[in-house]
C-alpha cells in the first residue's frame, strides 16, 4: 500500500502535538511495509527519514509560523496566506500512484478535497482539534468551521483522536458517527531525572490550554507550600500571564520559559514533581503522556482527550482552581500518593505504542481501499 500523507510540520519543525503525532504515525506504518511520502512545507529545518518506506517531500519556500501566529494581526495576511499557496502547491505536486490520501486538521483539508476529485482516490482526515477547541469554544470562527465541515464531509474516513473529539465532530458539525473511528495518541517515553520541588505547564499560551486557571491555582498552593510554578511555552497570552503572576504577587516563584529545545522539554519534564494541563478543550493532549513516561504524575482537565484514554492520573474540572490546587499541594506533600501514580502510569505508558497507533490506522485504510 502506498499512502500520500499531507502535513504541517514534522520534526525538527515541530510546533505541538500534530508534528509528534506525524512522526510517530509515519515511521511505524513504515515499519509495517506502508509506503508513505509525507508532503509537508519547506522551513528552516529540513526533514529527514532514516525509513525505507517514508519519504518526506516539502513542497513550497513560504515562512512557516506556529498555530497561534494568527492571533497577531501583523501577520495573518502572511499567515493565511501561506496556508492557501501549501495546498493549492500540493494539488500541483502531489502526483503519481497511491492508493490514498491521508491529511490533518484544517491546514491540509482544502488541498485533500482536491487531491481526492482529482485522482480520484479515498480520502482519510485525521482531526486533531476543531475550531471550537482552539477558540475555546469561546466565539469560534465560522471561516475555519466551514473547511473543517467540507473536509469532514468529503473525507471517505476520519480518524479522531479521542471520543471527546468524535463528540464535536457529530454534534457540531453533523457527521455521522458511522464514519468516525477513534484512535488514542501514543507517545515515546521521556527518562526520569533527579525531581525538583516544581510544578508544571507546558504548551502553547493560548485559550484553549488554560494557563490563566494554572496561575489561579499556583496562588492558592503558594499559601501553603514553597514551591516553583514554571509556565513553558510561548503563545498571545504571554504578556497577559506574566501581568497576571505579577498582580497576584507571585512573580517571584513563576518561571516564564518561552519557547524551549526538545532537550529543554525532556529535562524539565523530568525534573519536575507534578504536571498540570489545565486545558479548556483538549481533543487530546500528548503532553500528559510525555510528563507521566518521565516519572511525573499528573493532573489532567475533564475536558481533555486523555482523561478518558489514561487511567492513573488525576482529573479535575479546569475552572475548579480551588481543586486543582488541594491536588498540587496533595501531591507535593504526600510520597505515597505521588510515587504511587507515577510508577502505575510508567507501567500503563507501555500500552500507549505508536506501533498500536499505526496498526489502527492501518485497519482504517484497508476498510476503503
Amino acid at each position: 500500500m502506498k499512502v500520500a500523507m499531507i502535513g504541517w510540520e514534522y520534526p525538527p519543525f515541530k510546533v505541538g502535538g500534530l508534528g509528534t503525532h506525524c512522526y510517530g504515525l509515519t515511521r511505524s506504518l513504515a515499519d509495517k511495509n506502508v509506503k508513505v511520502d509525507f508532503y509537508m512545507p519547506k522551513t528552516k529545518h529540513s526533514a529527514s527519514s532514516d525509513k525505507e518506506n517514508l519519504v518526506i517531500k516539502e513542497v513550497g519556500e513560504t515562512d512557516i509560523f506556529p498555530y497561534d501566529r494568527p492571533e497577531d494581526k501583523a501577520l495573518a495576511g502572511q499567515f493565511f496566506e501561506s496556508v492557501y499557496r501549501y495546498n493549492d502547491l500540493l494539488v500541483q505536486k502531489v502526483n503519481g500512484k497511491y492508493d490514498l490520501i491521508h491529511c490533518h486538521d484544517w491546514l491540509t483539508m482544502k488541498a485533500g478535497v482536491a487531491l481526492k476529485e482529482k485522482m480520484g482516490i479515498p480520502f482519510i482526515l485525521t482531526v486533531h482539534s476543531t475550531e471550537y477547541d482552539r477558540s475555546g469554544w469561546l466565539y469560534p470562527n465560522d471561516w475555519f468551521i466551514n473547511i473543517e465541515r467540507e473536509g469532514m464531509e468529503k473525507a471517505d474516513k476520519i480518524i479522531a483522536v479521542s471520543h471527546f473529539t468524535k463528540r464535536v465532530i457529530v454534534e457540531k458539525y453533523g457527521i455521522s458517527p458511522d464514519k468516525i473511528t477513534v484512535v488514542h495518541n501514543a507517545v515515546y517515553p521521556i527518562g526520569e531525572r533527579e525531581k525538583q520541588n516544581i510544578v508544571l505547564f507546558l504548551g502553547r499560551l493560548t485559550i484553549q490550554k488554560g494557563p490563566e486557571f494554572f496561575l489561579k491555582a499556583a496562588e492558592k498552593v503558594l499559601e501553603h507550600e514553597n514551591c516553583k510554578f514554571v509556565v513553558a511555552g510561548m503563545g498571545d497570552m504571554l504578556p497577559r500571564l506574566i501581568d497576571q503572576a505579577i498582580g497576584m504577587d507571585i512573580s517571584n516563584k513563576v518561571i516564564f520559559t518561552g519557547l524551549l529545545t526538545e532537550d529543554e522539554v525532556k529535562h524539565i519534564y523530568g525534573i519536575s514533581s507534578v504536571y498540570v494541563m489545565p486545558s479548556v478543550s483538549e481533543p487530546f493532549g500528548i503532553t500528559a503522556l510525555e510528563a507521566i513516561s518521565a516519572g511525573t504524575p499528573v493532573i489532567v482537565s475533564k475536558t481533555a482527550g486523555v482523561s478518558e484514554a489514561f487511567n492513573n492520573c488525576l482529573r479535575v474540572d479546569f475552572w475548579d482552581t480551588d481543586e486543582m490546587a488541594n491536588k498540587i499541594v496533595s501531591l507535593l506533600r504526600y510520597d505515597p500518593l505521588r510515587t504511587t501514580l507515577a510508577e502505575h502510569g510508567k507501567q500503563e505508558i507501555d500500552l500507549f505504542t505508536w506501533d498500536r497507533v499505526a496498526e489502527n490506522t492501518l485497519n482504517v485504510y484497508k476498510e476503503v481501499v
